[in-house]
């Protein structure tokens, strides 16, 4: 019975360690340890350069000259003496051998299509990279938003339980008005309330953040006041920008790659109505002359019905057609860096004039107010009234905290480049 007992206790204690074993790991980062391992383990990142991988395969293809064809012919049935496979001088072989020869520059313009086509799949890559970069950020600063909000709620709750909990003491002895308990936990439930709403909010960035960065770990972000500072240091002039944006944005690249291949694709469909030739050689045992006949012959097809003239017409309106989406993301471009530019200056100020308001002597007169309240020198009414007061003003501080993070997340997407 105790040697049962025994194996029971370890069985507890193996699953036991298993559910630990299990346990979420927690990683403390940094915005940029953050994209370090972005870099390391997204998954999107790794599949695109599975892509660029096929494009350079098509360029290696593009290169290869057509293979050429050889043919064999026998007699498989003499009608004459009714022969099946004959052999002998009663048999013939026929054997030939053929070659396409691709004239007017095709191949050419076909290799340089299939490099334009490796470069757009590496400025797909580069733009793809910075669109999750800007979801990173914006993940990464709105987790830490709420996972600050949720460490000041705590607070506060815990402050509130403690008067509770005191107030229940001096109800029970009739020292203090019940009116006042009530209201003491009104307040509590209604920042309980309001924690349980921005914990959903919060449960939501962190999964987003996890993809992002390939990870099942509890991510505790690091975003202090030095970091906003730096940030706020930072100065930018408009042209600065736009001419940043205009050199570095892969968008931009993309269209300009699109209407480079089009202008290729116009030069390779208007070489296509160029025929290409066929040369060919032959030997025949029993030929349509003489015996042991050799030929040699020459093919080409001649451009009297099909002269290409639809995919010519289709390759000039593709090249009007991204043109205009040239003169397009650059107008988008314009109005991007503008919004951005506009946005970060405003998040600066905003940030400096909050930073100046509230400080740590805001919560030295919260302090003293929940002290002086205590003591029976400020009412239930005014406490109350700045209890929430003081939890709308933290939670504004956040809010201004990640929004001017979010700012300079958005004027590196706009350049295309690491500002910060």
């Amino acid at each position: 019975m105790k040697f049962r007992n025994l194996i029971s206790f370890m069985a507890v204690m193996l699953c036991g360690s298993g559910i630990m074993a299990q346990a979420p790991q927690t990683l403390n980062l940094t915005v940029k340890q953050a994209e370090e391992l972005f870099f390391k383990n997204n998954f999107m990142l790794l599949a695109q350069q599975y892509n660029i991988d096929k494009t350079a395969a098509a360029e290696i293809q593009s290169k290869v000259y057509p293979n050429p064809e050889v043919s064999a012919d026998i007699i498989a049935y003499q009608g004459q003496d009714k022969l099946y496979f004959p052999s002998g001088n009663k048999n013939n072989l026929a054997v030939g051998l053929e070659q396409l020869i691709i004239i007017g520059g095709k191949r050419k313009a076909q290799i340089e299509l299939a490099k334009l086509d490796k470069k757009m799949a590496e400025a797909e890559l580069t733009d793809l990279t910075r669109n999750l970069q800007l979801q990173l950020w914006q993940s990464f600063y709105t987790l830490h938003n709420q996972q600050k909000i949720i460490e000041k709620y705590n607070k506060l709750l815990s402050k509130l339980s403690d008067l509770i909990s005191s107030y229940e003491v001096q109800v029970a002895k009739n020292n203090v008005a019940l009116k006042d308990l009530v209201r003491l936990k009104s307040v509590y439930v209604k920042i309980n309330n309001d924690k349980s709403e921005e914990t959903q909010t919060l449960i939501d960035a962190q999964q987003k953040l996890n993809l992002l960065l390939g990870t099942a770990a509890t991510i505790s972000t690091v975003y202090d006041s030095a970091d906003a500072g730096s940030f706020a240091a930072k100065t930018f002039l408009y042209d600065d920008i736009l001419n940043k944006s205009l050199q570095n944005r892969p968008d931009l690249n993309q269209a300009k790659l699109a209407t480079e291949s089009a202008r290729v694709n116009l030069s390779l469909q208007r070489r296509q109505a160029i025929p290409d030739v066929t040369l060919r050689g032959g030997y025949n045992q029993q030929g349509d002359a003489f015996n042991n006949q050799y030929n040699v012959g020459l093919a080409i097809p001649l451009p009297v019905f099909d002269r290409n003239r639809g995919n010519i017409q289709a390759a000039k309106v593709q090249q009007l057609e991204s043109q205009k989406n040239v003169e397009y993301k650059q107008l988008e471009i314009q109005n991007d860096v503008l919004a951005a530019y506009q946005n970060f200056t405003r998040s600066v100020d905003e940030y400096k004039r909050i930073n100046k308001l509230i400080n740590q002597d805001f919560d030295a007169v919260f302090n003293g107010i929940n002290t002086n309240f205590q003591k029976g020198n400020v009412s239930m009414i005014e406490f109350a009234d700045f209890f929430e007061a003081y939890n709308e003003a933290q939670t504004e501080v956040e809010r201004v905290k990640q929004q001017l993070a979010l700012a300079a997340a958005q004027i590196n997407y706009v350049t295309g480049t690491n500002n910060f």
